[in-house]
Formats: C-alpha cells, structure tokens, sequence
C-alpha cells in the first residue's frame, strides 16, 4: 500500500486530481492512463506480488534503498521509484530517467 508521495503531481495522478499547467509540463510525454495502471497496482501490491509481474520489471536501485518499476512502458524513460517501510510504499514519485551518455 502507497503510504506516501514524494511529489504532488504522482499523488494527483494516482488520485485522479487535474494536474496544473507546471506539473502537466514535468510530464511531458508520459503516458499517464498507464502509469495510473501501474501506481494502482503498486498500491495493491506487496513486494512477492511485484516479482511476480514482469512487464513491471520491478527492481532494487544499485547504491541506495529505493525500488523501481517502469512507469508506461520498457521503453520509456519514466519510472516509479520508491522504498519500503514496513510492508508500505513511502516517497512514491514519477521519475524521468535522463540519457547520460
């Protein structure tokens, strides 16, 4: 279960709230049926049950204690990263992965 968010726009999208122009703006191209699909499913799950879902390709974030899963798609670089606490999700955020290279 989502316990908390770490930004308003993930919690507005996870609550079906409209979004202002800013936070519709950080966005951009997400696609954000899908990523309410997922943070719905996050807000169901346990971590047992996220193993079980490959297409979330949910895993552990290399050199810190949060997790991740894919926010729309594989090939998307947005993802919902957030870290467990008691069985509960905490600090659930969309996040833009960005192409260093």
């Amino acid at each position: 279960m989502i316990r908390s968010f770490a930004d308003t726009a993930t919690e507005k999208l996870f609550l079906g709230e409209e979004l202002s122009r800013k936070e519709s703006n950080k966005l951009g191209n997400l696609d954000r049926i899908k990523a309410f699909e997922r943070l719905a499913i996050l807000n169901e799950a346990n971590e047992k049950s996220l193993l079980l879902i490959p297409a979330l390709h949910y895993h552990k974030l290399k050199g810190t204690t949060k997790y991740s899963i894919d926010a729309d798609s594989r090939k998307s670089p947005w993802r919902i990263t957030f870290h467990w606490e008691d069985s509960e999700m905490q600090n659930v955020e969309l996040v833009r992965i960005e192409d260093t290279h």
